[in-house]
């Protein structure tokens, strides 16, 4: 797999507003971690919002800071007694949240973000806001979770691609992912009746096809139906995870097909990450295309 040009493994970074969410996170990042021998970082950002509304002085904010600490501490001494070989660090930031998660992730060379998707009021700050926001604006994946699992595992992983070149940078990451969970990866596109979009879409699907057996990953290719999936590729995306009981979906957050783009437009993209989704979403942003390819997949 040494032609795969997915972000080299260092750390994975997990926001904790210490709300139910953010736990759930922790443990999908220490399966992830034990899997690609990464670091952890446990972070905690106090808003400097809630900070200004809250406190009046420098030995409050202080205390405050001191407190988050302590908790962060707590649960990597709580993961070191369950994985003793586990390498976690604990930081604790001031300003806003999503800014200044993506400022930790560049600092320490963060191969990918796992964090909650719902937060809480008070110090379980990390609202569907937030991370949106996060989502939106991560040069890395952001792999968002809702379900508290204490043994994730990713055997089934829905891949939806579209005829976007963007779109197919998902390749790199679904085979990293399932070479080492040994998942399966189901590949979905949209029946089309335009002929030549149908031609397209084959030889995109065939072309992702020879990628998964060149590396010996599992797969199944669906094309969906408009007859038993007639809303939009996010609306069926959803669907068809939920039918096969997918443990995650990875998906675009910029420059999909506008069937696609709904997914994180407007109040269905706080509905998909925030509440109405159960099986984890790893968003990728897309990095630039170009005519030229630079190895890898072969799609970039």
């Amino acid at each position: 797999m040494t032609d795969i040009k997915t972000p080299k493994d260092h750390m994975i970074l997990v926001p904790m507003d210490f709300s139910d969410a953010s736990y759930s996170a922790v443990y999908y990042a220490v399966e992830m971690a034990n899997l690609f021998d990464n670091d952890i970082a446990l972070l905690h950002v106090v808003s400097t919002g809630a900070i200004k509304s809250f406190f009046t002085n420098d030995t409050e904010i202080a205390l405050l800071k001191e407190r988050v600490r302590e908790q962060l501490e707590k649960v990597k001494e709580e993961l070191l007694e369950k994985w003793p070989n586990m390498r976690v660090r604990t930081i604790v930031e001031e300003g806003k949240p999503f800014k200044s998660i993506n400022r930790v992730a560049a600092e320490n060379k963060c191969d990918t973000i796992v964090m909650g998707t719902n937060g809480a009021s008070g110090i379980e700050q990390f609202t569907g806001s937030t991370t949106n926001r996060v989502i939106k604006s991560s040069k890395i994946p952001v792999i968002a979770v809702k379900e508290k699992k204490t043994d994730p595992k990713f055997d089934h992983i829905v891949l939806p691609i579209d005829l976007t070149k963007t779109s197919r940078q998902k390749i790199d990451w679904a085979v990293k992912l399932g070479a080492k969970y040994d998942s399966t990866i189901h590949v979905i596109m949209e029946l089309d009746e335009d002929e030549l979009a149908m031609k397209k879409i084959k030889a995109n699907l065939l072309q992702a096809e020879s990628i998964f057996k060149k590396h010996n990953v599992k797969f199944e290719s669906h094309l969906l139906d408009d007859r038993k999936y007639p809303d939009n590729l996010g609306q069926d995306t959803i669907k068809f995870a939920e039918e096969k009981n997918a443990d995650l979906i990875m998906i675009m957050t910029k420059s999909e097909s506008a069937k696609l783009a709904d997914l994180f437009v407007g109040s269905y993209a706080e509905q998909i990450v925030n509440s109405s989704q159960k099986t984890p979403v790893m968003c990728i942003n897309p990095k630039p295309t170009g005519a030229k390819s630079t190895g890898g997949s072969g799609f970039y």
